[in-house]
């Protein structure tokens, strides 16, 4: 059947309106509830992802390893629609998957969705089933399940287990580590196990082990039923205290020794702080260092539901040997090497010895808070053959202790461990690292919005910007980045002359080909400097605020070292920035024209923002480009001292389309700095009030210019003016008419400069140039009794014909006369005040 003209253009349009819709642009997804939020390993799990503007969700994006997708599917009506709330996923969990936290988001076409939290453990789910808030009306469980819940306000969850004589009863709650609650009273659990007659037998508030969440495992006194309860510390809650509570007879040790080791070897670690008593493994270490890696105690009863933190380092290992509570005593080790050990008794220091060379120079690192010690430190440093101390450190490292140390001369030295409150239990370990310096570069995107961290997301045809903040230690130098596993027609750019500095922009472009898709992607942060043979490099990560509690405290943040990459559907519209024809001067300002390029029909306000401003310089934030309109200036300005260079700018582009809003930032484009093309010196001036005065400037000229500029003279007080005037390469002198009037406001006015247009490039280039001072005084009124000027003789020859004045020369005439009149005013003043004086 053949179609109308009319007919095939009106299908036409309402394709490209359907293209444009809410519906096929559901910008800045976001991922609020899961349900449930966690399950076993080994099995497989139907989870119901709850948020807003899901309707063109693609994929799940998981940081961690451990879970597959079996399935995605975006829930639809009859009629083919989503509300866009809600995920459907089907998830397989590994039988060996590592029990703890899985890091996920949605990825849509149009976007990437908030992180959220996935736990997985190895336990059956069961749900807290309500009423279990009051003790003696607990809710009935079996051992060995993990309880999914939730606490609200003054909520106290109850659950009752029958429990043997001597056998080992468990408890742990994932509640902060979900990261879910926030606010001033975000969910700080409380753990306790009860007997049926409300005895504590076992509590538990703040783990260092575990953060803000808790854990207890105590030996059972008697056959019978016993309580596990579970409440906000502080009887807080809300609708987002969900935990995840493990209770069961498994093995929760607190901490191991020793707490690291090196990639791939065999060695023996020894679990402590588990009730039954410290138990060892024989446990083989990964080939190659992790991004995060812990040690899962285990036994014939069960899996601890979380790690024990265990460092990878390339260091061989002392493990202390007692007694070595002095330094005559002390563990030999080596340097390089890691010293490790327990504080079991408040007042106990822990001594290793290791052999250096004099001028050797050694960071000393202790790892105690870092990998969830209770041990608070505080290291020395001992010289062996006098017993002298050489140097010491409490809190570098927050809790923790670092010192950098050069070996004064060969012999033998000490390093010391001892607790900053002279605690001490199975769960005071620490390691020791004592190695050479080494350079390291860590890099991490800056929050343009406080607390929300900026998201990789590459429209197709388009960029998108971040400016990075790079820490260097013990190395200088510019630095680049690169990745090998970008998503395909992705790339990245940093320019050469940001590269040097401790913040930068960079910014991963997508091809317009580039396929709709997205990964976890390795940026590496890399020394780029041809003057130096060292190899220094470091991820770009960042950390994601998942709790911010009161007074904006950062409470609770996961941090990935590889950043999620998504490219989306390209945009209705692009935007560029006019490279500017001409320099940006010290002192001065510019307009920066900002073009947009937009699809039909699409009529939404541009915000523009710069992405980082050159040194020196400042630019509006309060521009847009009008839904009507396809461009806007955005005001920029160089500080006197601001750097000469030239600088590679671009400009973030924000805007709404469809459900929510997007980001782009422009292609780079180079923006100059330059000295001024001239240096003002300005003569003070002085006028009377309804009188006129020359303010002349001399002009020292930097650098030639073609035509005439023009110079305004600003800052002038009320009632006074002064006209514009021109000047070219070749003046040396500027002279401005200044006029005042009787209600010019009298006094010193010290803040005048000129603002000077120059010519050049079919533009100009604006100058503020300053400063000069103009002092208005009132006329002072003739005295009474003031004797009249004698009159001069009348020559009776005729005078000659003067030649007459140049209007400079006339300017200049009567500023000197005016000059001179005040000073012989002030001198009659001071004789009749003389005259006074010796009459009296």
């Amino acid at each position: 059947m053949r179609m109308s003209r009319k007919l095939l253009t009106l299908s036409l349009l309402l394709l490209t309106f359907a293209l444009l819709t809410p519906a096929a642009m559901a910008a800045s997804p976001g991922l609020g509830s899961i349900a449930p939020y966690g399950g076993q390993r080994g099995t497989e799990v139907d989870v119901i992802l709850n948020g807003s503007n899901l309707q063109d969700a693609e994929e799940l994006l998981i940081y961690d390893s451990g879970i597959e997708v079996v399935s995605l599917e975006v829930p639809k009506d009859e009629a083919g629609n989503s509300n866009g709330q809600q995920v459907k996923v089907k998830l397989k969990l590994a039988d060996n998957a590592v029990p703890g936290a899985k890091r996920m988001r949605i990825r849509t076409r149009t976007g990437l969705t908030n992180l959220r939290i996935f736990h997985v453990g190895a336990l059956p789910v069961i749900d807290e089933v309500e009423p279990n808030t009051i003790f003696t009306e607990p809710q009935v469980i079996e051992q060995n399940v993990t309880v999914h819940g939730r606490i609200d306000s003054e909520d106290v969850d109850y659950f009752v287990v029958e429990a043997k004589q001597g056998q080992r009863l468990s408890a742990e709650v994932f509640g902060m580590r979900m990261g879910l609650s926030g606010g001033g009273n975000y969910f700080d659990p409380y753990l306790a196990i009860m007997s049926e007659d409300r005895n504590e037998i076992a509590s538990s508030d703040d783990a260092a082990l575990l953060w803000n969440d808790a854990a207890v495992s105590t030996i059972i006194p008697a056959d019978g039923k016993y309580i596990v309860a579970l409440r906000d510390s502080a009887y807080n809650g809300d609708g987002n205290a969900f935990y995840r509570l493990h209770i069961g007879n498994f093995p929760r040790p607190m901490s191991t020794v020793p707490a690291g080791g090196k990639p791939g070897e065999t060695l023996s670690v020894t679990f402590l702080g588990d009730p039954t008593g410290a138990f060892t493994r024989e446990i083989t270490l990964p080939a190659t260092t992790q991004e995060a890696f812990g040690l899962v105690a285990e036994d014939e009863h069960g899996v601890a539901p979380s790690w024990n933190w265990f460092r990878l380092t390339n260091l061989d290992n002392a493990v202390e040997v007692e007694p070595n509570n002095t330094h005559t005593e002390a563990t030999a080790g080596t340097g390089p090497g890691a010293f490790n050990g327990v504080l079991t008794e408040g007042d106990e220091a822990d001594y290793f010895k290791f052999t250096g060379k004099q001028g050797q120079v050694f960071d000393i690192e202790v790892y105690a808070r870092r990998i969830r010690s209770e041990l608070d430190p505080v290291v020395y440093v001992y010289d062996m053959a006098n017993g002298n101390q050489l140097a010491a450190n409490d809190d570098s490292r927050g809790p923790d202790s670092y010192l950098r140390f050069t070996v004064p001369a060969d012999g033998e030295f000490a390093v010391a461990v001892r607790d900053h409150l002279r605690q001490g239990s199975d769960a005071h370990t620490y390691r020791v690292e004592v190695t050479p310096v080494e350079p390291k570069i860590v890099a991490r995107p800056t929050e343009f919005d406080q607390y929300v961290q900026p998201q990789i997301i590459i429209p197709q045809g388009a960029g998108c910007g971040l400016v990075v903040n790079v820490s260097r230690a013990d190395i200088g130098g510019p630095v680049n980045f690169r990745s090998d596993d970008l998503p395909a027609g992705v790339s990245i750019e940093c320019p050469e002359g940001w590269r040097a500095g401790g913040t930068m922009p960079v910014i991963f472009f997508a091809a317009a080909d580039a396929p709709v898709a997205g990964k976890y992607a390795s940026i590496i942060t890399h020394l780029a400097d041809s003057a130096q043979d060292h190899v220094v490099e470091g991820p770009l990560s960042t950390l994601n605020l998942m709790i911010r509690g009161q007074n904006n405290q950062r409470v609770w943040e996961e941090e990935e070292l590889r950043m999620p990459v998504v490219v989306t559907e390209a945009l209705p519209f692009r935007v560029r920035i006019e490279p500017p024809p001409v320099p940006l001067v010290q002192g001065g300002s510019m307009n920066l024209k900002v073009i947009a390029e937009r699809n039909e029909g699409y009529a939404e306000p541009i915000k523009l923002d710069m992405l980082q401003n050159p040194p020196g310089v400042n630019s509006s934030i309060s521009i847009s480009i009008a839904g009507d309109q396809t461009e806007a200036l955005i005001p920029m300005n160089a500080a006197g001292n601001a750097a000469v260079q030239t600088t590679m700018i671009s400009v973030r582009a924000r805007a709404k389309v469809g459900n929510g809003s997007v980001e782009i930032a422009t292609p780079f484009v180079p923006l100059t700095v330059e000295e001024q093309y001239f240096q003002f010196e300005y003569q003070a001036a002085s006028v009377e009030q309804g009188k006129e005065t020359p303010i002349i400037v001399k002009v020292n000229k930097r650098k030639d210019f073609e035509g005439e500029a023009i110079a305004k003279l600003v800052g002038l007080p009320a009632n006074t003016t002064a006209e514009d005037v021109k000047l070219t390469k070749d003046t040396g002198e500027l002279i401005f008419n200044v006029k005042t009037q009787t209600g010019s406001p009298a006094g010193n006015h010290k803040n005048l400069f000129c603002q000077v247009q120059v010519p050049e490039a079919g533009t100009s280039i604006l100058h503020n140039l300053g400063t000069g001072r103009l002092q208005i005084d009132v006329p002072i009124p003739p005295k009474a009794d003031q004797p009249q000027p004698a009159a001069q003789p009348v020559s009776a020859a005729a005078p000659p014909t003067e030649k007459p004045l140049s209007r400079l020369e006339r300017l200049r005439l009567e500023q000197k006369q005016r000059v001179e009149a005040a000073r012989a005013a002030e001198a009659a003043a001071s004789s009749e005040t003389a005259a006074t004086s010796s009459g009296g």
